[in-house]
């Protein structure tokens, strides 16, 4: 049966949740989108709608941290406020313990891991993927924007192209195109391409490709025992630039969902490595793992937050921070060590929720004690 202090402790929880998740969502996703908007706006020429588009798709995989370090940072405050307005102490005149008084926001923070779940295992990947596809769509209206200065440039089919500078004609000096293999992306090149200068001559949009005119070239090719072939031709015209996007590059753990990467563990494409393959069972697990966080830090806030007795909010911020950044930092060293052994590395993603859960019957323990 709930009773109006269940009513009364997860209404001050969920209030104080909701208003840190937004300040903390709306921080991420300003910063995302500050470090991104001088790219996409300046460098690549993306229409100013772009960036609604940019902030919506962004806002479910912000709420992946913010949901845990909000609810975290409100267990502390509410907690921390309830036990220095002597509030818990009527409770427990009441005859209320302890684990009853937390059953509620404990439940809370179940439900709230199942959120996180389903943004973790669903919502997340597929904004990251949409946004990809359709960042490059925008940008391949204009595929010479593809091909900035400066950058390493992969997003071409089976091409790493490196381009030094443009002039104000839209041609390009200094341009670097290496051919790869598209299955092994630790596979020497193929072959490589200099030219001097480089001039567009025409966009075929059905065929999804860019002829350009190559001046001044020089172009090595690679034979199947690995011997070099060197060509000097002074003129390339056309040399065809593919503009599809290659499956490989789509094929990324943080852009699939769980059904997705589920479906290709039990059929995985042909020629695919273990060693890939292994990375995709990785993401599916750190998902489930990492999903876990609100109700693993709510056992370690609430008797911290009992046992804090203060009304400044800064207490609750600080220990919030700080907890929050040794939750995510285990998640950081399995991430670390997952290419040289999954089975430890897949264990030491539910290090941090075990390490809550005892850390929290610990804390509750000494608080039951000391009441």
């Amino acid at each position: 049966m709930i009773r109006k202090t269940d009513r009364y402790i997860v209404r001050q929880v969920l209030v104080t949740a909701l208003y840190a998740v937004l300040i903390l969502s709306v921080v991420l996703v300003l910063g995302n989108l500050f470090k991104e908007i001088n790219k996409i706006l300046v460098e690549r020429g993306a229409p100013i709608s772009f960036l609604g588009i940019f902030i919506a798709k962004l806002l479910p995989v912000s709420l992946v941290y913010t949901i845990p370090w909000g609810f975290l940072a409100a267990v502390l405050l509410t907690f921390g406020r309830l036990s220095s307005d002597q509030e818990i102490t009527s409770f427990r005149s009441a005859g209320m313990s302890l684990y009853r008084i937390a059953a509620p926001v404990l439940i809370l923070g179940f439900a709230l891991s199942i959120f996180c779940l389903w943004l973790n295992a669903t919502v997340s990947p597929r904004s990251k993927g949409e946004l990809k596809v359709m960042l490059y769509e925008v940008f391949k209206e204009d595929p010479l924007r593809l091909l900035d200065p400066g950058v390493v440039q992969s997003r071409m089919k089976g091409q790493r192209i490196y381009i030094e500078s443009r002039n104000p004609d839209d041609s390009l000096i200094g341009f670097h195109a290496y051919q790869v293999s598209s299955e092994d992306r630790n596979a020497p090149p193929l072959g490589y391409i200099y030219a001097e200068e480089v001039a567009p001559l025409k966009v075929d949009n059905e065929a999804q490709r860019l002829d350009l005119r190559l001046s001044g070239v020089w172009a090595e090719s690679f034979d199947k025992d690995g011997t070099m072939q060197p060509a000097f031709p002074k003129k390339v015209e056309p040399w065809v630039l593919p503009l599809e996007a290659t499956k490989s590059r789509r094929l990324k753990p943080n852009r699939l969902d769980n059904e997705e990467i589920r479906q290709l563990l039990a059929n995985p494409p042909e020629g695919m490595l273990q060693e890939k393959l292994d990375e995709f069972d990785f993401e599916r697990f750190r998902r489930v793992s990492f999903s876990m966080a609100p109700l693993a830090l709510a056992f370690v806030g609430i008797p911290l937050g009992l046992s804090a007795r203060r009304k400044e909010t800064s207490s609750g911020a600080g220990m919030s921070l700080v907890l929050a950044f040794a939750y995510f930092l285990f998640f950081t060293i399995a991430d670390e060590i997952q290419g040289s052994n999954l089975l430890l590395s897949k264990a030491a993603l539910w290090l941090p929720n075990l390490a809550c859960l005892a850390l929290g019957i610990f804390l509750f323990q000494r608080a039951t004690k000391r009441a």
